[in-house]
């Protein structure tokens, strides 16, 4: 029925098609969907929009994108994780493709390429990137899940030192995934395969292990991300057990 000067009109229908849930649609969608359909007149809509939800209703422009599909320069292959560090004109932004074996740098604001990280021989060279993070001084920690390792590189991308093995000691790695500092100058480790966090001075050096195999409070099935809060919360992606532990 469509509310009109005269009254109501009333149309006959055949089978119903299909029906929308009107509380778990963006405005925009509505719109796009039923103005034009005579449905609904405007005033109408304007009382279901006024009734609903906005919290979904947002829509963002992309300003930036970087790269494109392929193995060039500034390409990539599988963006398995991102990190941002600085501001403005000094934002930087990195990209790990673990199916490249790299991790690739742009500036944030000019969308140019700084650099390529890992591809060099030598004991900075990258297998399979997984997880980055910026410290406070703009080194890239990055996580390679094939060489059970944590390697840290400078502003330029240089190799500056690496740490870890694949093993299940304090320290020791199987599989590492996501990354993250804490205010405190510490990183975390989700420790994949080890069924673990565990908690590192940039170092290196072993502070502490959180959590073992389970399904139990504070135990983990292959946790695959990590993230640190203001307060010092560690949030953890529980990928096994199907939620997020803090």
């Amino acid at each position: 029925a469509n509310g009109g000067a005269g009254g109501r009109l009333c149309v006959e229908v055949g089978d119903v098609v299909g029906m929308l849930d009107l509380g778990k649609l963006s405005r925009r969608y509505i719109g796009e969907a039923v103005e034009g359909s005579g449905l609904l007149s405007g005033e109408r809509l304007g009382e279901i929009y006024a009734g609903l939800s906005t919290g979904y209703d947002r829509v963002f422009d992309v300003e930036r994108t970087f790269g494109s599909c392929g193995s060039g320069t500034e390409q990539f292959i599988d963006v398995a994780h991102v990190a941002v560090h600085g501001e403005g004109a000094n934002q930087r932004v990195a990209c790990a493709d673990s199916d490249a074996g790299r991790v690739l740098i742009f500036n944030v604001e000019s969308r140019e390429f700084v650099c390529s990280v890992g591809e060099s021989e030598g004991p900075g060279k990258l297998a399979g990137p997984c997880g980055v993070c910026f410290n406070d001084r703009g080194e890239l920690y990055v996580s390679d899940s094939m060489l059970d390792r944590i390697l840290v590189y400078d502003g330029n991308g240089a190799f500056v030192r690496g740490f870890g093995s694949d093993e299940s000691g304090n320290g020791e790695f199987n599989l590492p995934r996501g990354l993250a500092f804490s205010s405190g100058g510490e990183f975390v480790v989700a420790d994949f395969r080890n069924h673990r966090v565990q908690v590192l001075r940039e170092d290196g050096t072993f502070v502490r292990s959180i959590g073992s195999y389970g399904q139990g409070e504070g135990m983990f099935q292959y946790p695959r991300d990590v993230a640190v809060g203001g307060d010092g919360s560690i949030v953890v992606s529980d990928l096994g057990n199907h939620r997020v532990q803090v």
